[in-house]
């Protein structure tokens, strides 16, 4: 009977040193929870409108102007010149045939003269070729017409 009291008082003891403590059994205690971080909200940036661009300023076109001398006699010369913006040489033709180019402007004007008595009796086409910086040409048009002096009238 001592036997069987001290049988039941170690299977009693055994039994409450498992209730207390798995790793006294020879088990694995049980995983202690992990803390799960908390998100922190990031804050979202508020969008701030992007203010439209300045206009930029239009792009004037550029400009040629023509003047020419009126009539050509044998005394004469023709002259024309060319004003504007933005030029960068003036191109002079007669009937076809180059006569001048000028890359230099004479306080604006890009000019040219011819004397008359190279020219025959009558009207000649002519023009002015105006290059411009950014690279495009403007054509001007315009004849010289070459007259003959007038003769003097004696009286007597």
């Amino acid at each position: 009977m001592l036997r069987r009291a001290l049988l039941l008082m170690t299977m009693a003891l055994a039994a409450l040193a498992l209730a207390v403590s798995p790793a006294f059994a020879g088990e694995e205690p049980p995983p202690q929870p992990v803390p799960v971080p908390v998100p922190v909200p990031v804050p979202v940036p508020t969008p701030v409108p992007t203010p439209a661009p300045a206009p930029s300023p239009p792009v004037a076109s550029p400009t040629a102007t023509l003047h020419v001398s009126r009539g050509c006699t044998s005394s004469d010369h023709a002259k024309a010149s060319v004003t504007g913006t933005s030029i960068a040489s003036v191109s002079f033709f007669v009937d076809g045939k180059k006569v001048a180019t000028r890359s230099t402007s004479d306080n604006g004007a890009f000019s040219s003269s011819m004397s008359c008595s190279r020219l025959t009796f009558g009207a000649h086409s002519a023009k002015a070729v105006a290059t411009f910086q950014n690279g495009t040409h403007k054509t001007l048009a315009f004849r010289i017409v070459r007259t003959r002096p007038a003769r003097p009238q004696f009286t007597g």
